[in-house]
């Protein structure tokens, strides 16, 4: 999810508290659910009903971005937690310690109550997890609650904050409890009373931000107090490492616990790694030396455990120069089963001294923790005490089960060229091969495991290779309508018909290089805003990127969009600088800097116009994770196929040990797993391109292997149906052009739509009665911004009329009763989101970000725009009036009209069509959307214009006439070069002080259709008027 607003989802005026019966249970749900939620809520609930009556039920629930999954989630586990609650009201936590009892149970004495399942939300990164306690805040639900991180996230210590080795440092002010040196760890008490936190407060929700923020104000430890709450919280967000890696789950009880996995789609590479290790020689040296000395003084703890690494160190110090030779740079062997408990057996490591090793470890963790500040007694330093949890942890799964694991595991050494030196580096490796080995004893100590993400396709391995029954699947529908928001086209060829196959075994080939640089080129032309390019490795991607440098045709992409590389394995901050630069491109912040750098990156000079002439900015990655939405990503196009690297040591074991095992576990085969992994990477970074209700986009497949519907079968269920295969690329060139060209003012038509549905809602709830205004100053009302004719509502709620139109926005109306229907044809609208609607509230228009009014189901959200006057309104004649029709037979004139709710300039961003034929005037480079001044004139010429083309009598013409006025370049030029084919050209008007020539539509069938005047000179006392378009 981004932390951006969409388009609100509808308040439910019929069902004032939002609730909603679901599954048996009545759900609190802050909005209208789309039947995408309804479905998924459903699922949910009865996944925890089944899960209570036998013991344990999962689900794997697939919904795309967009569709509100994080909301529909909270609330429908809320609700069903409610309802248990409800009905066990003595119960206690699943995750409270029980109390030990000394007596024998008796006979008499009644089964204890059911204990109440504690959620546990988990998602991949901290950011997630704040997103989601954004949409938590939305809900109606309040439980105590906590938030788990690192002591390097929630550290308000002044001396240690921002420290590399925090957990360190903050062990070492807290060893000596008599004497604790960190104040903030004293004042963990007054974070947990501080009011905010408080039910009778802002009923204790918070993030990451909010606790350390109350901390600083309080000199508290947010991190302890996070841990203090935890005891008595009922619902807890943390990311996956605090449920599935089992050192860090150590403070964390799951028994019967409901467990959440948010954006679950790479669990089974995350459970495999939560069971292996990798281990560094220098790593196991500085290890080595510590032991030794701790085993001077205590050798009945310590020696056992030296004997080990000391082992395991000479072992590398033999193996190391036998290693099997993979390529100049790495050598590498591996052992399993047998073969590996031989190997383990050199170092003291066996599956029946295990236990005593463990023993000894546990002490020393022990020892570790306890130990007094000494600075003569030696300690383990924090390092070392992770090194061993994180290798006893992996042993631990390897012996488990009486040894039954010992199969699914690989021993390896490796050998590799250290970067940027001339020395090797060698790795122990244990590698988990079946990720069930740790997820397994997951799904035996919860009640329920949820799996969810927006791609969780293709599903059918999750089961096999978790190693538990998901009693719910579910694939939901996407709230999109794929066939009109998204151009879906799957493209076989570049131009000139030159195949486009990004395997391995054509990748290298020039001619593939060059004709998919070509094919790029001819896609930025075309598509407006941001374009993600995803390519299957950062190796073809530098590679391309080298081959086009050396072409030119980097040159050539630099002259249509500005380009972005996301950075290899670097920094976090590398990351987000490039980020942000691809974000102010798109915006436009850094037109007027950085040209010079991005010039020379592309090695060519390019001018200033050459620079203003670009449609946006594209971003080269390889990273599926990226979250972009509208503007930001307008296409996704991904290149080939992203299978895993066929030389990578762990993807040719994983695919090797399923082979052995696909009939003993159940498994999918070698070759189907690595498919699999490619498919549900693919269906990732196409997800990258809908973020929200009403968003559009192309999601572009460049590969000639796309063509065969087998390699089409594992796209998302969503998008799958929607994909078109282009043979020829002049063919789906033309396709693109023509999606992009009227996507706009389709979607726009469909937020009108919505907001209409939204208003009809509330109208039929409004029990206030309906008002007539009148008072009429000069044709514009004046009793109101937003009056309404006779027949109409003056109310803001029940003032927007219905529009029949296919196409339109979001109006409002205002209409003229001193003369009938004024014919000239320009119509124009405002894009007003429908959470920027202030309904029933003509006084201000600006609504606060965060009201309930403007936060959607997912925090995403279309442009938004403030005003700070009156919106512009627009009279619709109605289809069924009883007027009579005063139209001219010939049509040269039209009886829909502008009209202003204001007499002042104010500047607008709008959309300016034809009333008539429905096209739009802005210039295309602008999206059709050009800056205006929306005012009135009473301008002689544009008076007498109207008078003879409405063939209204004087007597009846108004003293001044609403126009549009905005400069003749933002206009579509077909519209000024009209004026010069037509009639009324060149008409100076000396009272005006101007020269005028009549603009007609260039689109409309009928000929003559007026829309107002072009500026063509001016006198000294108009030239603020000089190229300037009025249109009436």
């Amino acid at each position: 999810m981004d932390s951006k607003e969409e388009v609100k989802q509808t308040l439910n005026s019929k069902n004032p508290k939002n609730v909603y019966q679901i599954g048996g249970l009545q759900v609190e749900f802050p909005y209208q659910p789309y039947g995408t939620q309804l479905a998924f809520m459903s699922r949910v609930i009865s996944t925890l009903d089944r899960a209570q009556r036998d013991g344990h039920s999962h689900a794997l629930l697939e919904s795309p971005t967009g569709t509100g999954k994080s909301l529909s989630l909270l609330c429908s586990v809320l609700a069903w937690q409610k309802s248990y609650k409800s009905r066990f009201p003595n119960g206690n936590l699943s995750h409270s310690k029980r109390q030990p009892s000394d007596t024998a149970a008796s006979s008499n004495v009644e089964p204890p109550e059911p204990e109440i399942p504690t959620i546990y939300y988990a998602s991949r990164t901290h950011a997630q997890i704040t997103q989601v306690i954004r949409e938590y805040r939305k809900t109606g639900y309040r439980v105590p609650m906590t938030v788990l991180g690192s002591r390097k996230r929630y550290c308000t210590n002044s001396h240690v904050q921002g420290k590399d080795n925090v957990d360190e440092k903050c062990r070492l002010l807290l060893k000596d409890k008599k004497n604790i040196k960190c104040a903030e760890f004293k004042g963990v008490g007054q974070i947990l009373a501080y009011p905010s936190l408080q039910q009778n407060g802002h009923n204790g929700v918070h993030d990451i931000e909010d606790l350390v923020k109350i901390g600083k104000t309080v000199t508290g430890c947010p991190y302890f107090a996070s841990w203090k709450m935890l005891e008595v919280a009922q619902l807890v967000f943390c990311p996956y490492s605090y449920i599935i890696d089992p050192v860090i789950r150590g403070g964390v009880n799951l028994q019967g616990a409901i467990i959440i996995f948010d954006e679950a789609h790479n669990m089974e590479d995350i459970a495999r790694e939560a069971g292996s290790i990798n281990l560094e020689e220098d790593i196991l040296f500085k290890l080595k030396n510590e032991l030794e000395q701790m085993s001077e003084n205590e050798p009945e703890i310590y020696e056992s455990l030296y004997i080990v690494v000391e082992g395991l160190i000479s072992w590398i110090g033999r193996k190391k120069d036998s290693l099997v030779k993979r390529d100049s740079e790495h050598y590498f062997s591996n052992w399993t089963g047998d073969r590996a408990l031989k190997e383990l057996k050199e170092f003291n490591i066996t599956r029946e001294n295990f236990p005593n090793l463990k023993a000894c470890f546990n002490q020393a963790i022990t020892k570790s923790e306890a130990a007094e500040m000494d600075p003569d007694k030696p300690y383990l330093s924090g390092i070392s005490v992770s090194t061993l949890e994180e290798l006893f942890a992996t042993l631990t799964y390897f012996f488990s089960r009486n040894g039954s694991h010992v199969l699914d595991y690989e021993m390896g050494l490796q050998r590799s060229a250290k970067r940027g030196d001339n020395g090797w580096t060698h790795t122990f490796s244990l590698w988990c091969m079946n990720p069930s080995v740790v997820f397994k004893d997951l799904a035996d100590l919860s009640l329920s495991i949820i799996l969810t993400s927006g791609t969780l396709s293709p599903m059918n391995s999750f089961s096999s290779e978790l190693g538990m029954q998901f009693g719910t699947c579910l694939e939901a529908p996407h709230v999109i309508d794929p066939n009109m928001q998204v151009w879906a086209g799957a493209i076989s060829s570049g131009p000139g018909n030159f195949p486009l196959n990004a395997s391995y075994k054509t990748a290298d080939a020039y001619a593939f290089q060059d004709a998919l640089g070509k094919s790029l080129e001819e896609i930025c032309s075309i598509v407006p805003g941001g374009s993600l390019v995803f390519f299957p490795s950062y190796k073809l991607m530098e590679k391309l990127c080298t081959r086009w440098h050396e072409t030119g045709q980097w040159s050539r992409l630099c002259l249509k969009r500005d380009l972005f590389i996301e950075p290899r394995g670097g920094a976090k901050d590398d990351f987000e600088t490039v980020l942000k630069e691809y974000y102010d491109s798109i915006s436009g912040k850094n037109r007027s800097n950085g040209r010079n750098i991005r010039a020379k990156k592309a090695g060519s000079v390019i001018t200033e116009a050459q620079e203003d002439s670009k449609r946006g900015s594209a971003f080269l990655a390889v990273s599926e994770g990226l979250d972009f939405s509208d503007d930001n990503a307008r296409a996704v196009i991904i290149v080939g196929i992203p299978f895993p690297n066929l030389g990578d040591i762990l993807v040719e074991l994983k695919r090797k040990y399923n082979d052995t095992n696909k009939s003993s576990k159940n498994l999918l085969g070698g070759s189907e797993w690595y498919c699999q992994q490619a498919y549900r990477a693919l269906n990732q970074a196409a997800g990258r391109c809908i973020r929200h209700r009403f968003d559009y986009g192309a999601i572009i497949f460049l590969d000639e292997r796309y063509r065969q519907p087998r390699n089409r079968a594992s796209i998302s269920k969503w998008l799958r149906q929607s994909i078109k295969v282009y043979d020829n690329f002049e063919a789906s060139m033309e396709g693109l052009r023509y999606f992009f060209n009227s996507v706009k003012e389709r979607v726009d038509s469909k937020i009108l739509e919505s907001h209409e549905q939204n208003l009809s809602l509330k109208n039929q709830s409004n029990e206030d009665p309906e008002k007539e205004t009148s008072g009429m100053t000069n044709g514009i009302s004046a009793a109101s911004p937003c009056c309404s004719s006779k027949n109409e509502s003056s109310s803001l709620e029940t003032g927007l009329r219905s529009v029949r139109s296919p196409d339109q926005f979001l109006k409002r109306h205002v209409s003229t009763s001193n003369f009938g229907r004024p014919p000239l044809g320009a119509e124009s609208s405002i894009i007003v989101t429908p959470e920027r609607y202030s309904i029933g509230d003509t006084s201000s228009s600006i609504l606060e970000a965060e009201s309930p009014l403007n936060m959607s189901v997912n925090s995403h959200a279309l442009k938004r725009r403030k005003f700070t006057t009156s919106p512009i309104i627009i009279d619709l004649e109605e289809e069924n009036s009883s007027a009579p029709d005063t139209r001219p037979e010939d049509h040269t004139s039209f009886t829909r009209r502008i009209e202003f709710g204001f007499p002042e300039v104010d500047q607008r961003v709008m959309r300016i069509s034809c009333s008539l034929c429905r096209s739009s005037l802005g210039h295309p480079e602008n999206h059709s959307y050009p800056k205006c001044l929306l005012t009135s004139s009473s301008k002689t010429y544009l008076l007498s214009l109207l008078k003879e083309t409405s063939g209204t009598g004087s007597a009846e013409m108004p003293t001044s006439v609403s126009v549009i006025i905005t400069d003749c370049s933002l206009v579509n030029q077909r519209l000024c070069r009209s004026s010069e084919i037509s009639k009324g050209q060149g008409i100076w008007s000396e009272q005006d002080g101007c020269v005028f020539k009549t603009i007609f539509c260039p689109f409309c069938s009928v000929p003559n259709t007026c829309l107002g005047v072009q500026v063509m000179a001016t006198d000294s006392s108009n030239v603020q008027f000089m190229s300037k378009v009025s249109l009436t």
